[in-house]
């Protein structure tokens, strides 16, 4: 068994769901909006949702940031979503202002080194019952359009 054991698919669906946690952080854990464990909280779930969005994996709008790209971020930002609230004097401030960014930052980076590099690839032949469902839907548009031109006139 290999090391990296974690479907693109399930890692899509966690880093959506993170990143919407990560920007909701601060009301989350009752931090002040201008502290650094709230600003990088935030600023991290904002670049997770920018390139989450275009990585080539099942989960994305746009196939345009390879896996391995994707997952380097992943593991820059778990580090330093656990390193900078140790950098800041955060810890003096309470458990919640340290321990949330932690855990994250720590799962982060295993989920960067557990994942699989490449998304499954759909065999030809599904890709063409694919392109054929969207040459279907464009010549429907056209005939509907072509009627709707006709009822107008």
């Amino acid at each position: 068994m290999g090391v990296r054991f974690i479907p693109t698919k399930v890692h899509g669906a966690v880093d959506h769901g993170l990143a919407a946690i990560l920007i909701a952080a601060p009301e989350i854990f009752r931090l002040r909006d201008d502290s650094p464990e709230g600003l990088i909280a935030r600023v991290v779930g904002g670049m997770e949702t920018l390139y989450a969005n275009i990585t080539d994996y099942e989960m994305s709008v746009e196939h345009v940031v390879p896996m391995p790209v994707h997952l380097a971020l992943d593991g820059i930002n778990g580090a330093a979503l656990a390193l900078i609230p140790q950098f800041t004097g955060a810890r003096k401030r309470g458990i919640n202002h340290w321990v949330p960014h932690l855990g994250i930052g720590v799962f982060e980076i295993g989920m960067a080194l557990f994942t699989k590099t490449q998304p499954p690839r759909r065999s030809k032949k599904a890709m063409a019952l694919q392109g054929a469902g969207k040459a279907g839907k464009v010549g429907l548009k056209a005939k509907l359009a072509k009627n709707a031109a006709k009822a107008a006139a």
